[in-house]
């Protein structure tokens, strides 16, 4: 990649900057590494008319985003820049729309845990919502090392099995 010049004025909404935030200390990146390897990994994915238009339609403007300031190397600029000439977009959005589909993919393979009486169960993130507990319990979870997750994931395992 080039070199790279002044920052970027982004503005992205803040559910995904949170997001961004927390991905980036889970990788150890820093928050402009982890949205660089995002968007670098989604030149490869080609949104269509009707994709981009549904898009802009379940995410308008909104006045809840947050500032960041993104140094993005000159080539990989100019290949954002021509993707959002071609799907008639600002170049923030278009950025904001490939962050969005990493994000998109995270919130897929999130699973969200229930607890019942009679012991654990899971159940896919698919339409269904998660309570605030269950939300704070997952982001504690992501938070540890790779170290205790194991262990965590063991206790749960061995859980399920005496069921």
């Amino acid at each position: 990649m080039s070199a790279r010049k002044g920052p970027f004025g982004l503005r992205l909404p803040a559910e995904l900057m949170s997001w961004l935030r927390r991905e980036a200390t889970q990788h150890n990146r820093s928050t402009t590494s982890e949205a660089l390897f995002l968007l670098q990994n989604s030149l490869s994915h080609r949104f269509g008319k009707t994709a981009v238009q549904a898009f802009l339609e379940k995410h308008p403007t909104s006045t809840n985003t947050e500032a960041f300031g993104l140094r993005i190397p000159d080539d990989l600029k100019a290949r954002l820049r021509d993707f959002s000439q071609q799907h008639e977009i600002s170049l923030n959005m278009e950025i904001v729309m490939r962050l969005s589909l990493s994000f998109e993919k995270y919130r897929q393979h999130t699973v969200a845990a229930k607890i019942e009486s009679n012991g654990y169960r899971s159940k896919p993130n698919k339409g269904s919502t998660i309570s605030d507990s269950e939300k704070r319990l997952l982001d504690l979870y992501r938070g540890l090392n790779e170290a205790n997750k194991k262990v965590i994931l063991t206790l749960i395992n061995n859980l399920a099995k005496n069921d």
